[in-house]
């Protein structure tokens, strides 16, 4: 994935859906949220929810930096599973909770730890 800004350079993000067992699936992620790679997020939260688990653990702690735009995904997945009935759990990396106590969205994440 290259970034967004007109640069050749790679921006470091992954995005992987395990289901260890029947009810609960994993999507984990790393590198940066932002803008160039919300969408790639999105795609594999779409793949983490079919079919539709009883649970989604979403692991952030590999991620290094979120903007706006990741925050702003991070909600919506929030919402989505709060409409599918979905269980939902994020595993905060530093920055990701940092972020979180500093914009109130602490409150309305389910974080992990907290």
């Amino acid at each position: 994935m290259t970034s967004g800004d007109g640069h050749d350079r790679e921006v470091p993000f992954s995005a992987t859906v395990t289901r260890p067992d029947g009810a609960q699936v994993v999507l984990g992620v790393a590198g940066e949220i932002d803008l160039t790679t919300s969408e790639d997020l999105k795609e594999s939260f779409e793949e983490a929810l079919d079919p539709v688990p009883g649970r989604l653990v979403v692991d952030l702690e590999g991620v290094e930096f979120c903007d706006s735009t990741g925050l702003a995904t991070l909600v919506g997945i929030n919402h989505r599973c709060t409409t599918e009935g979905v269980e939902l759990s994020f595993l905060p990396s530093p920055t990701i909770r940092r972020l979180a106590l500093k914009t109130g969205l602490s409150t309305l994440l389910p974080l992990a730890g907290t």
